[in-house]
């Protein structure tokens, strides 16, 4: 028994040492005076204007998207087993939310989904919730699977993951994990982006690997690409890397793009209250290029930054708005919306787009995205980087999108060996 303490004991201390993991360039000591400036640059310049030919935008086509982290089926409190019968029906309690929520969504994104894992009733969750959201839409959907993590103990066996559901035409689909990214077609990580971190002997235990799916759509005859992810929950410079490698490796910026899923992050005017992350840029990485935060630019319009009302993590009482969809510019945010129910331990996020190929309307929400990404990076270098080593300014080189709209002198600190990683 006490062999067996101790070593419970060194799993928790590893546990607890990887929390408090370190950022790849943000700082836990940051200045009141950055704390209180964090809100303006959410906000961007023009709020509360249209943009050129946004009226148009009514009659475009619309492009619904919803992720939704469904905690296995297990329910919306804590929880390790449940029947079979209870798993459906709070499955059955998300499809008709979010069918209320969404009418026939275009893409549903889920995490933490179980397939015929014994603990939740040993059933493919992600075809049962898209034959039930079928019967209330009308719509069919088509599955794609993303497995990020298999069990195989007798009794206790566990498949578990990522899903897509989708009512479009696929043109392609794949999955992979961050650490075996080649077999999603993708290149080799480059010598000077981030690493992703290995696990150790005793991370081997704590590690829960993460992936992502991959899949382009037909939607009216327009190719839209989807990715749906799980960041990392814990281990903060993981998650920052992650994020990193989907950004750089896995966006192609001159496509029409939509990224879901649970980041496990906020944005930084959020991060600074977090306990052990609030050093955490996360968000700040995801949104350093063509992809747009789309609660960020529905806010922005509106002149609103409270992003308490998009939170959605813990569903029973949200403080934290985790779960995420980020867009390419083409995709107008035309509505926003937390989808509340007592069927998981998040709640769901529901973004309606208007894609759009007008010139003027693409020109003003980049305008409005590049205003907004000047001010995340003059945060970090003003707030962060205060006395910035060359690692901290070659990750953020490579690692993030910001070059292209930094300032001459931020160019001359960020580019120098940035290709020596």
């Amino acid at each position: 028994m006490r062999l067996f303490l101790c070593a419970l004991l060194v799993l928790l201390l590893t546990a607890c040492s990887r929390v408090a993991g370190e950022s790849g360039f943000g700082s836990r000591l940051v200045p009141a005076s950055c704390i209180s400036a964090a809100v303006p640059w959410i906000l961007g310049d023009a709020v509360g204007t249209a943009a050129p030919g946004e009226a148009a935008l009514e009659a475009a086509p619309a492009l619904r998207a919803v992720t939704y982290n469904l905690h296995s089926g297990l329910g919306p409190e804590r929880a390790f087993f449940t029947s079979r019968a209870q798993a459906q029906r709070y499955l059955a309690g998300i499809a008709e939310s979010i069918s209320a929520a969404a009418g026939p969504p275009d893409v549903v994104a889920l995490n933490e989904v179980d397939f015929s894992a014994q603990r939740s009733g040993g059933f493919d969750q992600a075809a049962y919730l898209a034959n039930i959201l079928e019967r209330y839409t009308g719509r069919h959907y088509d599955v794609v699977y993303g497995e990020t993590w298999r069990r195989r103990l007798p009794g206790f066996e566990v498949r578990f993951g990522n899903a897509a559901l989708v009512r479009h035409p696929i043109r392609r689909a794949n999955a992979c994990l961050y650490d075996d990214a080649q077999s999603c077609g993708v290149p080799a990580a480059t010598q000077d982006m981030p690493a992703l971190q290995a696990p150790g002997i005793l991370g081997r235990f704590t590690r829960e690997a993460r992936g992502l799916i991959r899949l382009t759509i037909d939607v009216d005859g327009r190719a839209v690409d989807v990715v749906v992810t799980h960041l990392d929950a814990f281990v903060l410079a993981e998650r920052e890397a992650q994020a990193a490698h989907l950004l750089r490796r896995f966006i192609d910026p001159r496509r029409t793009t939509v990224v879901l899923g649970d980041f496990n992050t906020v944005p930084t005017v959020m991060t600074y209250t977090r306990a052990f992350f609030t050093a955490d840029r996360t968000h700040d990485i995801l949104t350093s290029g063509g992809l747009a935060d789309a609660r960020v630019l529905f806010d922005s319009r509106r002149g609103a930054a409270d992003f308490r009302r998009w939170a959605t993590y813990p569903s029973t009482k949200p403080v934290w708005p985790l779960d995420t969809v980020l867009g390419s510019l083409d995709l107008v945010p035309w509505n926003v919306k937390v989808i509340a129910a007592p069927y998981s331990d998040h709640n769901g996020l529901y973004v309606e787009y208007r894609v759009t190929s007008d010139a003027a309307v693409i020109a003003a929400q980049r305008a409005r995205h590049d205003v907004i990404r000047r001010r995340q990076l003059a945060q970090i270098m003003r707030c962060d980087l205060v006395q910035a080593s060359a690692a901290q300014l070659r990750w953020l080189a490579a690692g993030t999108g910001f070059v292209d709209i930094a300032s001459a002198a931020e160019r001359k600190a960020l580019l120098p060996g940035a290709h020596t990683f």
